[in-house]
């Protein structure tokens, strides 16, 4: 027969059982809240392409995008989880037609007239083609398109653990081609920036630019700049990716709110896509950030020296 302080005892173990399994499922349900936030990030600009290619059709009387309208119930659907491996498998095929095509123009031009140019929004959809595919590594990841694990990803450090030589490897590969966007961005917009003002023979300074341009600003870019510098090496790389994700998410919201915009339908279409660029891959970087940078990194050298 169990004495009063053997129940005690007992009772007191079913109570810290019960403050660690809702700690735990606290945790689980953030890191759920956080997923689907990534998710629905990603797809706002699969959603956007789609619908602008819908609009340009219906206004400007062009040619019915038989490709792209395939995105708008795709992406829904993928944010609101249903069948990710089967409707994110089709948005990362119509992504990587966009990225050969936008591409291959360019390399024709650079084969036909001598030079190379790359914008800004061209070298983000390659992200958002990363973007698209590190949802579906996250999938593949945690049930493999069979079984979901409960905890699964609860924690970074544990995630990071688990991980295995091939999947940090795709994590450094992924990490290197958005770390190189960023710093080429950064250098490319920052120069045509200061090319765009210019003072005349009176000594007058202008901008080549309209009021209200979104590209008239430089400090997103040289933050992203500077960020990837450590994120390129994997120092701090969740950090990091968290804070990129954060500068794009303000840059987005101060330059690219294309519905304040005074300026045409033409830029405010172009606003719109640049404002749903940045946060798209804002979500990859959350998500990255929430999988862990992998075993090839500053970070993890540094704890085996330690």
């Amino acid at each position: 027969m169990a004495t009063p302080s053997t129940k005690t005892s007992m009772w007191m173990q079913l109570q810290q059982q019960y403050v660690k399994g809702c700690v735990l499922w606290g945790k689980y349900n953030l890191t759920q809240a956080v997923i689907a936030l990534s998710r629905a990030l990603i797809c706002s600009y699969f959603f956007n392409q789609a619908y602008t290619g819908l609009t340009i059709w219906y206004y400007y009387k062009q040619s019915f995008p038989w490709l792209n309208v395939w995105l708008l119930p795709c992406s829904i659907l993928v944010a609101c989880k249903q069948r990710i491996n089967i409707f994110a498998s089709i948005m990362a095929v119509i992504a990587l037609y966009d990225v050969l095509i936008i591409f291959g123009s360019q390399i024709t031009v650079w084969y036909q007239h001598g030079y190379l140019y790359i914008n800004e929004l061209m070298v983000k959809k390659m992200s958002l083609l990363g973007s698209i595919g590190l949802i579906l590594a996250f999938e593949w990841q945690n049930d493999g398109g069979r079984k979901p694990s409960a905890v699964a990803g609860l924690l970074i450090t544990q995630a990071e653990k688990a991980m295995s030589d091939q999947k940090s490897l795709v994590m450094l590969i992924g990490r290197l081609l958005m770390s190189t966007l960023f710093l080429y961005v950064g250098y490319t917009e920052v120069k045509r920036q200061l090319e765009s003002v210019y003072t005349d023979a009176a000594g007058h300074v202008h901008h080549r630019r309209a009021a209200g341009d979104g590209h008239d600003n430089m400090w997103s870019k040289l933050t992203e700049f500077t960020l990837s510098i450590p994120f390129i090496v994997g120092f701090k790389s969740n950090l990091t990716a968290r804070l990129l994700a954060l500068v794009l998410v303000l840059e987005a919201m101060v330059s690219w709110l294309w519905f304040l915009s005074p300026l045409n339908i033409g830029y405010k279409i172009h606003a719109r896509e640049h404002f749903t660029v940045n946060v798209g891959v804002a979500g990859a970087l959350i998500l990255f950030a929430h999988i862990g940078a992998g075993k090839y990194t500053v970070d993890n050298y540094l704890k085996k020296t330690e």
